[in-house]
């Protein structure tokens, strides 16, 4: 790894900011979704947790679609999903043109969790972007919010409500 760091001192700037984005990335998301983890309801699973994000971004979607997404076979998905619309997290309404299509929304009490665990999440984030200068924190900013247009799927809005939990 520290050799694939070394290789990049010597990138042009786009290159260079490619690498810095490969390296730092994949920690930002550890730490993010460490930190969704530990405040998710007693006895939501991670791939409960997960699903609920998924179909919170994608409302209306499909057993399959999110079984493809979470990475489970569809018996498995069907299972989380029941467990969910058990805990009243989930809604699940078959489509009136063809009743094998199961289409997925949040409740008002999933959207109510996931809410409070991302606004739990988001306290802890910035408790340690807060160990920064006000200046460096701005400029974090500003960089995210460019790479949320340069990463924005073609068109897309940059996120809905800016919910990530992968």
């Amino acid at each position: 790894m520290k050799q694939l760091q070394e290789e990049t001192i010597s990138l042009t700037p786009d290159l260079e900011g490619a690498s810095l984005l490969m390296e730092v990335v994949p920690r930002v998301m550890r730490r993010i979704r460490m930190e969704m983890r530990s405040h998710r309801a007693p006895g939501l699973t991670v791939p409960q947790l997960r699903t609920l994000v998924y179909i919170y971004r994608n409302e209306g979607a499909s057993l399959s679609e999110v079984a493809e997404h979470i990475g489970l076979k569809l018996p498995s998905m069907s299972k989380t999903v029941d467990a969910l619309v058990a805990r009243k997290l989930v809604i699940r309404r078959a489509v009136a043109d063809d009743r094998r299509y199961v289409s997925l929304r949040l409740s008002a009490h999933g959207l109510a969790e996931l809410k409070r665990t991302r606004k739990m999440t988001e306290t802890r984030l910035a408790e340690s972007l807060g160990l920064l200068p006000p200046e460096q924190q701005g400029r974090v900013a500003e960089a995210l919010k460019m790479l949320g247009q340069v990463f924005a799927p073609e068109g897309l809005p940059a996120s809905k409500g800016g919910m990530s939990v992968q």
